[in-house]
């Protein structure tokens, strides 16, 4: 049961980084749907953890991960307006 800790944190460590690095792409600004959602998994998955509730908060964490790479992906195929 030690196990479940360290794997919602290396979850939830994994889906911040991916948030992070759609933020570099501006995906708040060119993805916002996408942001949206990833920020509010990840959220979710930070209380469930937080609360014990190691598979619900890893579910959450995966969505959040895939939410910010779609996020990123999609900031990154909008062309930035020149300034």
């Amino acid at each position: 049961m030690a196990c479940a800790p360290l794997q919602t944190s290396l979850y939830i460590r994994e889906a911040g980084q991916a948030l992070r690095e759609a933020q570099e792409q501006e995906a708040a600004e060119r993805s916002p749907y996408a942001w949206t959602k990833a920020e509010l998994y990840l959220e979710k998955a930070r209380e469930k953890g937080g609360r014990s509730q190691y598979e619900q908060a890893m579910e959450y964490s995966k969505k959040a991960k895939q939410w910010a790479l779609a996020a990123r992906s999609q900031a990154m195929s909008v062309p930035k307006e020149a300034p």
